[in-house]
């Protein structure tokens, strides 16, 4: 427990200190500061990956690490302020059965896996028997603005670093809603590696989507980060309201034209639900058109994941929808407790 009170209350001192307390640092001495604070993960035996797209190995020479390796390279990690814990991407994670955390010193420490959180890609790391490790800086990320300068670091295999710019914010859609965009791709080279702002804090993490657009990066903005962690350190899991649902953002009012109405003017499609979960057990369908859930009011996927974030499961609350063929209806949903990504429903689980 006493690791975990000074890791939040040293990153609630860096969070509350002013903007001009921190001095503009040269790339030279961001870069100096963030390698000392990042890990090379690796794996004694081989992990068993389930697509070797997020294979790092495979990723630079595009063939599998050769049989008989000592050890198999698993992603990047960086160690939180605490000098203990080291933040990574849960899906670089994938299929490996030990973990060790390697530091820019050449040190290996064994690493326990303490959570993860699939829908964040977000997994957090226990490094044991160490001390006096130096941990990185975090700034906050609720203050960076479109166009920002940014520096993403990986260390995968080899030490990369990419010059970005922040080009888009949380969308809340899909599995990657809560993550940044940038204008610069990210790979498995870099992810679960820093990504930091002009003044050498860590304001996200580097994540890969290979789903997404190619030309574009992902990054899990340092909020969610800090806030994830302090809960997968205590409990192993997010606990977060959960309603069950593929919601899906409005690419264009006509896709409100078979509702027929001219009074929506936005809202969350539910795109798709989870079998027996709290939306589908509401009566909730695939097609219906959230308006507003309790007393906000849901313009987009982004206002539905900022209510959920200030509720608790087991809350009820009463839903605003516009049903197909039927018109405006209200529901009352209990919320649900989001499962550990472990549990966390697949493909076979959608209706």
């Amino acid at each position: 427990m006493r690791s975990i009170s000074f890791f939040f209350y040293s990153t609630l001192i860096f969070l509350l200190l002013p903007t001009h307390a921190f001095a503009q640092l040269s790339l030279d001495e961001i870069a100096g500061r963030i390698k000392q604070g990042m890990v090379t993960l690796r794996s004694a035996e081989r992990p068993l990956r389930q697509a070797q797209i997020f294979d790092p190995y495979y990723y630079f020479y595009q063939t599998v690490l050769p049989q008989g390796a000592k050890s198999y390279p698993l992603g990047t990690g960086f160690i939180m302020p605490d000098g203990i814990h080291v933040a990574t991407s849960f899906k670089q994670l994938e299929g490996a059965s030990s973990i060790q955390a390697v530091t820019n010193s050449g040190k290996a420490f064994d690493a326990q896996l303490l959570g993860a959180d699939a829908s964040l890609d977000l997994a957090i790391l226990r490094m044991k028997n160490v001390k006096g490790q130096s941990g990185l800086d975090f700034g906050n990320s609720k203050g960076s603005r479109l166009g920002d300068a940014l520096y993403v670091f990986g260390r995968s295999i080899r030490y990369l670093m990419i010059k970005a710019n922040l080009s888009s914010l949380d969308s809340g859609e899909g599995a990657f809603g809560r993550h940044w965009m940038i204008d610069k791709p990210t790979h498995p080279g870099v992810s679960g590696g820093p990504v930091v702002d002009a003044r050498g804090r860590v304001v996200g993490m580097a994540g890969f989507n290979p789903d997404g657009p190619a030309q574009l990066g992902v990054v899990l903005p340092s909020a969610l980060i800090l806030k994830g962690a302090e809960q997968l350190i205590r409990n192993g899991k997010l606990s977060k309201a959960w309603m069950g649902i593929v919601p899906k953002n409005l690419a264009s009012l006509d896709d409100l034209d078979h509702l027929r109405s001219n009074e929506i003017k936005g809202g969350v499609l539910v795109e798709n639900l989870i079998v027996d979960g709290p939306a589908a057990k509401a009566g909730l369908q695939i097609g219906d058109f959230i308006l507003a859930i309790g007393e906000k009011t849901l313009l987009q996927t982004a206002d539905l994941n900022d209510f959920l974030d200030r509720h608790k499961a087991g809350e009820s609350v009463s839903l605003k929808i516009h049903r197909a063929g039927k018109g405006l209806m209200k529901l009352s949903l209990q919320l649900g407790d989001l499962p550990s990504a472990q549990d966390l429903p697949n493909a076979s689980s959608l209706l």
